[in-house]
């Protein structure tokens, strides 16, 4: 018997597209064979030219090898509309090789032995073989393609080359690969009704703990980016929140009286309220008292565009501009149609960091749900992504619109209540014919607070909240029965 031959060191090459190489654990082992799957039109040609051209940036070798699959003048002419892209490279350290004559006239062994001279002739650091389903048409059986897989795995790994097969999706269907590969990823165009979105899944990575489950990318002039799901990457770094022991106020007189000073540092606040509340003015509120205390602040929102929200802000005194000039308030506007919540989320973590931001206001959080292609996924998002903010020490307001003519409140994003610290409940009120607004706090963890209804009045000089004028038990709010008549008041 030989004697065992000692572990050679793991190394591992990164992927080089953004993303990607956080759901790989690091990136790929060198000198491993991986299939890569995917529908027509999935992406795997940008990908594997992608991760191609990054190493040959680096100055290593690449073979790319093509078997049933378009020219390779139409490839390059396609891939010249991607930035990454590098024509100095392709044939200098990138070189393109068909082999389907090999394969068709010598089979499986004479494709092997073409293989083999390539690389003994370039000595690549990475190998790309693009059409792999090709080479199962002309194998005898599945044990034959078996013992080239396992031949080809064995040649990859001796020279310390890393090698890509490219297959078109077979569904359910196993193939032999499947279990002789060290990786398998798969790329698909996941569609619900008329939507589409482009998601990857990594189903299997020897000597990896790789990130479990979908993840959404996209194709833009860059080439591939991948945005793992914010819920995943929240459950593999748990971090527990701090406790800050300071108070950010609202800057509303009347309203950090109720709160007994503001919310504190790192919370999370739920403005819930009926259209036309108040809930985007009472936030943009807070956050202007932070920009004039010397914080940045950052506002997302589904519905309200820029120029309409530093108009809003104008209209009751508050003029947002100098604070835009300086960079110290950034407004990010995603109308809610169809887009990326990952990519989204991305965008807004940047914007964070880039502002070393303090405060945080997210209008209509509805829109996550609205435009998400996967809405089942909200309660461990939004869970993941609050308190991200409450790690970071950064405090939080969300608004979500609840019904015009509701008498309880009631929120869209089901079973999330809980990462809320506090919760403010805004609404309408019938008094002698006239329309009131009113403000509730429902909720105020570890913190103690003023429970009475408020009345909440905007002027041109801003926002106000005071006691009730009038008796309780003359007004209701609006919440219309069957009959039409208000029904009895709602504190």
């Amino acid at each position: 018997m030989r004697p065992s031959l000692p572990p050679r060191k793991i190394v591992r090459l990164p992927s080089g597209i953004p993303g990607f190489d956080e759901i790989l654990d690091g990136g790929f082992i060198e000198g491993s064979l991986y299939l890569i799957e995917g529908r027509a039109g999935a992406g795997k040609t940008i990908l594997s030219n992608q991760i191609a051209f990054h190493h040959a940036r680096a100055g290593a070798g690449v073979l790319y090898v093509t078997l049933i699959a378009e020219s390779h003048v139409k490839l390059l002419s396609h891939l010249t509309e991607l930035s990454f892209y590098d024509e100095t490279l392709v044939a200098e350290r990138v070189h393109y090789l068909s082999a389907y004559g090999q394969l068709k006239e010598g089979g499986l062994r004479g494709f092997f032995e073409a293989m083999a001279g390539a690389m003994l002739t370039h000595r690549p650091q990475l190998m790309f073989i693009d059409g792999f389903r090709s080479a199962s048409e002309f194998s005898a059986s599945p044990l034959e393609l078996s013992q080239f897989i396992h031949e080809l795995s064995a040649l990859v790994s001796s020279l310390r080359t890393t090698c890509f097969l490219l297959a078109p999706l077979s569904g359910n269907e196993q193939h032999p690969e499947h279990t002789l590969v060290d990786g398998l990823i798969e790329l698909n165009n996941f569609s619900d009704g008329m939507r589409r979105t482009r998601e990857i899944e990594v189903h299997k990575l020897r000597a990896s703990n790789h990130m479990a489950g979908r993840h959404m990318f996209a194709i833009t002039s860059d080439g591939i980016r991948v945005y793992p799901r914010l819920e995943s990457i929240a459950s593999r770094r748990i971090v527990e929140p701090g406790v800050f022991g300071e108070t950010h106020a609202f800057g509303i007189p009347g309203l950090d009286r109720v709160l007994q000073g503001g919310v504190a540092r790192g919370s999370t606040t739920s403005l819930l309220g009926a259209p036309g509340s108040g809930k985007t003015l009472s936030g943009m509120s807070f956050l202007v008292e932070g920009l004039r205390r010397g914080e940045s602040a950052v506002y997302l929102g589904f519905y309200e565009s820029p120029d309409r929200l530093v108009a809003k802000m104008r209209s009751i005194g508050t003029d947002l501009q100098p604070f835009l000039d300086e960079g110290r308030l950034r407004i990010l506007w995603q109308p809610a149609l169809e887009f990326t919540i990952d990519l989204l989320v991305q965008q807004f973590f940047d914007a964070l960091a880039e502002l070393g931001a303090q405060r945080v206001f997210l209008d209509g959080v509805e829109g996550f749900k609205e435009s998400s292609i996967h809405p089942e996924r909200m309660v461990l998002f939004f869970t993941a992504l609050t308190n991200r903010l409450r790690c970071d020490g950064i405090t939080t307001l969300c608004s979500e619109e609840i019904p015009l003519f509701a008498s309880q409140p009631g929120m869209a994003l089901k079973n999330v209540s809980a990462v809320f610290e506090n919760i403010l409940w805004m609404r309408h009120a019938q008094i002698d014919g006239s329309s009131r607004r009113l403000l509730s706090v429902l909720k105020m963890r570890d913190s103690d607070y003023d429970s009475m209804a408020q009345e909440l009045h905007i002027d041109e000089e801003g926002l106000h909240v005071r006691p009730l004028a009038w008796p309780a038990a003359g007004f209701a709010t609006v919440a219309p029965n069957a009959t039409g008549m208000a029904q009895a008041p709602h504190l």
